[in-house]
């Protein structure tokens, strides 16, 4: 059974878990929500950097809270770093978005991005894709990349599910959108917690570039 840990082990090694994507400087927007589970949001950034994309990160309103009281991690574009040391900031950069922020120079110049994910996503924010209400940047930011067939990638996280949940993530699949569960699997004998949000990352990574070599 995983360990509980009291900080991120950002030194945790998860190869056979994540593989790497030529990323090539593409742009990705990565939205985390307050849902509990915010490592599944660190590490899934994590895995887009390993990957050498460009982030776009929208934070919402309790994902600052959710990360510091889940994960003891404040995200800063001065930090990034030091969150993830292993990673070289070369090819890839963060851009940090207020989700309040529904004029974000995201849609400026013609918003040239290759896809989104949604991790962890809250079931409140779900509602709001599958209704298109696009009343901040991480719904109107999927609502485009529904509309421009762009991969969009939701990762819901809440236990136990209602009807109303299951209406809405078929309402998403419908439009286009792709679902990953954070229901992640045991028997490759997870050590941390790391290794779990890691399985959920990988399989993300896999399905943002279904058709593509790993290049490990």
């Amino acid at each position: 059974m995983p360990q509980q840990e009291t900080s991120i082990d950002i030194k945790t090694q998860t190869k056979p878990l994540i593989k790497t994507y030529n990323g090539d400087g593409k742009s990705i927007v990565l939205g985390i929500t307050g849902a509990s589970g915010a490592i599944y949001g660190l590490r899934m950034l994590r895995a887009l950097l390993l990957s050498e994309y460009n982030v776009e990160l929208i934070l919402s309103e309790y994902a600052t809270y959710s990360l510091a009281s889940e994960c003891n991690v404040e995200i800063k574009p001065s930090n990034i770093t030091s969150i993830f040391p292993e990673i070289l900031m070369l090819k890839s950069s963060v851009n940090i978005h207020s989700n309040l922020d529904l004029k974000s120079d995201l849609f400026q110049g013609g918003f040239n991005i290759n896809g989104m994910v949604i991790s962890p996503c809250s079931m409140g924010l779900l509602a709001g894709i599958a209704d298109g209400e696009c009343e901040n940047l991480i719904e109107k930011c999927a609502d485009w990349a529904l509309s421009h067939k762009k991969p969009l990638i939701i990762v819901p996280r809440e236990t136990p599910i209602n009807k109303i949940h299951l209406r809405n993530l078929t309402n998403v699949m419908d439009a286009g959108a792709m679902v990953v569960p954070a229901m992640p699997a045991f028997d490759y004998n997870p050590q941390t917690f790391n290794d779990l949000a890691d399985y959920i990352a990988g399989k993300v990574m896999d399905m943002l570039n279904n058709g593509e070599k790993p290049l490990a």
